[in-house]
């Protein structure tokens, strides 16, 4: 939208959570628009609008299970405008404008949305790669990387990279998002930032498979750990990711990590040169 558009064709990026209103959405537009002739609003002449609409089904049902913004849109597909809510009784027609919108499926705070408004769009729909798709594209980059360390050998990247992705499988089922955790959402890109931060290491301070291990608990943690907000979430990321180590390296959770004496963990991944 940015990038490939022509000169007259304008973006405009508007994004719904589980506050926002119908007054909201309408002030947001309403302002992009100029007044062309009485009761005729649209962008200036010879441009055309595009909004963006982020995050479509995040507004909160209201009582009778109606979601306000989505239901002010459908009014403009419908009647090409909306009532303006100074003037009661005027109504403002919306012109040379369009709405392009994405959402993601219904669950953990997302809503189904009424088919009355979906009738409306075309539809394009991207399914979740598979579990070997995802290895395919993972393993061979991060074996070429364990490659250069001398002392690791067998089927250390495969195991590294399946217990990535399950428990990425396990974050994106448990830890949905919510109202008040609306930046719970963990796709793709957080499942490469993973090994892409294990790549950036020095392979040869890799001896052998508790350094890997090692590597790959802090890599996993800067990554989701991180985003957690609250200590029972952080907890919980703890025993996956203990459970996980310990299970499928066989591995006691003391080679993997070292405490302080205040209960820090310390991950060490620099090699200093001797002086």
């Amino acid at each position: 939208l940015i990038n490939d558009m022509p000169q007259t064709v304008v973006a405009n990026f508007i994004t719904f959570s589980a506050r926002t209103s119908a007054n909201q959405t309408q002030d947001m537009i309403d302002a992009k628009l100029d007044k062309r002739r009485k009761g005729i609003f649209g962008p200036p002449l010879g441009k055309k609008f595009v909004f963006f609409v982020d995050d479509l089904n995040m507004p909160a049902k209201e009582e009778y299970g109606a979601q306000p913004p989505i239901e002010l849109l459908r009014q403009w597909q419908d009647h090409n405008g909306w009532y303006d809510r100074k003037n009661i009784g005027a109504f403002r027609k919306l012109v040379d404008i369009t709405f392009v919108c994405a959402m993601g499926p219904p669950g953990g705070g997302r809503n189904p949305i009424t088919q009355r408004f979906s009738r409306h769009f075309n539809f394009l729909a991207f399914t979740e790669m598979s579990n070997a798709t995802k290895a395919s594209i993972f393993e061979p980059i991060l074996a070429a990387y364990l490659r250069q360390a001398e002392d690791l050998g067998g089927d250390i990247a495969r195991r590294v990279v399946d217990t990535t992705i399950a428990v990425y499988d396990t974050i994106t089922r448990e830890l949905l998002p919510t109202p008040a955790k609306v930046h719970y959402t963990f796709n793709l890109r957080d499942l490469a930032k993973v090994f892409q931060g294990m790549l950036m290491n020095e392979a040869g301070a890799l001896r052998e498979t508790a350094d890997v291990v090692r590597l790959w608990t802090h890599e996993c943690r800067r990554v989701f750990r991180d985003r957690l907000i609250n200590t029972e979430d952080r907890e919980w990321f703890n025993t996956l990711i203990k459970a996980r180590a310990t299970k499928e390296f066989d591995l006691a959770w003391e080679e993997v990590v070292v405490r302080g004496e205040r209960g820090h963990m310390f991950i060490g991944l620099c090699e200093f040169p001797e002086k």
